[in-house]
């Protein structure tokens, strides 16, 4: 029964991959894993050209929020909230943008020149760039 509910799983496309996606503007086509976790924990905040960083995510409750956070961050939502809490508190840094929906996203990623975030599947889409993960 296990075999048949992941089998199906993989069949409908629930369980798949994330992408990481920056505005067009962004000046790479590769992060690695270390470089995107200190993104998303908001230890580097600029791009190497020194333009500045915007994080974009989904609420804790998102489950493509949950996924990326697990699998490409290796963080637990929970935990990035209180990395980001802790930045907001201090006063060192601000807490991401949070949007509603990947429609949402895909729009502020668009708008916000040194904006990342994540979405399951990008297609061709303008104004915004799939990011490759180098392990």
């Amino acid at each position: 029964m296990k075999w048949l509910l992941l089998c199906s799983l993989l069949v409908c496309g629930s369980v798949a991959a994330t992408s990481v996606v920056v505005n067009q503007a962004v000046p790479l086509e590769s992060l690695s894993q270390a470089q995107l976790r200190n993104i998303f924990t908001l230890r580097q905040t600029q791009w190497p050209d020194g333009s500045a960083i915007t994080v974009v995510v989904l609420a804790d409750t998102a489950p493509l929020h949950q996924r990326f956070s697990r699998e490409q961050l290796k963080l637990f939502p929970y935990q990035l909230n209180h990395i980001w809490d802790k930045h907001s508190f201090s006063g060192t840094g601000t807490r991401p943008l949070q949007v509603e929906n990947a429609g949402a996203m895909l729009r502020q990623l668009r708008q916000i020149p040194g904006a990342i975030g994540y979405l399951g599947q990008l297609g061709t889409e303008p104004g915004v760039k799939e990011v490759r993960i180098d392990d």
